[in-house]
């Protein structure tokens, strides 16, 4: 699925649905309740899940709604997730959300296949990490799967002390603008930069604090119904940096010695790093059998992290800290090519183990472990 447009992607999503009831967080009349699900079902060198994730919520104006700190003594399981309650912040009555920024609670990264949101009223709301993914945040397949059709999004890594070539340590986002509709996944199609390069709507944050706030727009945005889907009246608009605006900085309770951050630089999205290995410190190897994740995208993509991966329906094999592609061992490659059955590299038949096609020598691959996905 390598360069997958977005409306594939939102195609996908139309066709899951937005109201699976096991995919979104049951309602709460007190408190939003935000749903964090991690993207793998297995261990592998470091799993999808990780520690617990602070959540910022705000309203249209960028007025704080309420938060919750993250934890690094409470994880999210690999292929699991967990539902935060955001209780309302003090004296703001029951608004509702639609700004959110998500950072991670402590240093195990934490791979995100999608956030959802349920508020009060029982609105729900869902941002899926293919988005992040198409926008260049550092992604990797996960297994997590949902609809008929079996749909997978991609994961996006958040991690507080960036290991593992990560580069992120948080999200912002404005929950609205990522309905699954065709007329919004058609907009944006038209001009991928009304996703990726407007960051009141989403940006990834190379530095981000739990105070952290977030940029909204101001005025809103305004919206129009076509086709019986709201898109933006003016897509320009989300472009202008006039409306980009920052929320007023609180003002100090007596003896609060919190400090907020407001970050003083953004982080472009979409420039990729390819001077940092895909796979720094993973030392195991994922062998999928889904039709829907790709050795080659995986290589072929600047922004991928993660553990070494082979797609059975491509018969590839991924070395992710090369971002090199070899193919997989059968009855008509048997040299320079990933066998399946012993987790490893054989050499090729040229001079000192190179491969006589490209004359490169495979990699010595040595695991901790091998995941089987399917």
């Amino acid at each position: 699925m390598a360069g997958l447009a977005v409306l594939d992607i939102v195609a996908s999503l139309v066709g899951v649905g937005l109201m699976i009831p096991g995919l979104l967080p049951a309602k709460d009349a007190n408190a939003p309740v935000v749903r964090i699900q991690a993207g793998s079902p297995s261990d592998i060198t470091h799993d999808l899940g990780g520690d617990l994730p602070g959540i910022r919520l705000f309203d249209v104006w960028g007025r704080l709604v309420g938060e919750k700190k993250g934890s690094k003594k409470k994880e999210i399981k690999t292929s699991s997730f967990w539902d935060i309650t955001v209780p309302f912040a003090d004296g703001v009555g029951n608004p509702p959300s639609e700004y959110i920024s998500v950072v991670n609670g402590g240093d195990d990264a934490l791979c995100i296949a999608y956030i959802a949101l349920t508020q009060p009223d029982d609105t729900k709301k869902v941002f899926y990490g293919d988005f992040a993914k198409e926008c260049g945040a550092d992604w990797y397949h996960s297994w997590f799967k949902t609809g008929d059709d079996d749909y997978q999004p991609a994961c996006f890594w958040i991690d507080k002390n960036r290991s593992y070539g990560l580069r992120y340590q948080g999200i912002g986002l404005h929950f609205n603008d990522f309905a699954p509709t065709e007329e919004r996944a058609k907009q944006l199609n038209e001009n991928r930069d009304l996703m990726c390069k407007s960051k009141p709507r989403l940006h990834m944050y190379e530095e981000m604090g739990y105070e952290t706030y977030i940029p909204f727009f101001n005025p809103p945005l305004e919206l129009e119904m076509k086709d019986g889907a709201m898109t933006d009246k003016d897509p320009g608009a989300v472009f202008d940096e006039s409306r980009w605006a920052m929320p007023e900085k609180p003002k100090p309770q007596e003896n609060d010695e919190v400090e907020i951050h407001f970050p003083n630089r953004f982080v472009r999205r979409g420039d990729g790093n390819s001077g940092i290995s895909g796979s720094t410190n993973f030392t195991a190897v994922v062998i999928s059998t889904s039709p829907r994740h790709s050795a080659k995208e995986l290589c072929e993509s600047p922004t991928s992290r993660g553990d070494d991966f082979v797609s059975s329906t491509e018969n590839l094999f991924c070395d992710m800290e090369l971002k090199k592609l070899w193919p997989v061992c059968d009855s008509q490659t048997t040299s320079a090519c990933f066998d399946t059955t012993t987790s490893t590299m054989r050499p090729g038949k040229g001079l000192r183990g190179r491969d006589s096609r490209s004359g490169m020598v495979p990699p010595a691959k040595s695991y901790t472990k091998t995941v089987r996905w399917g």
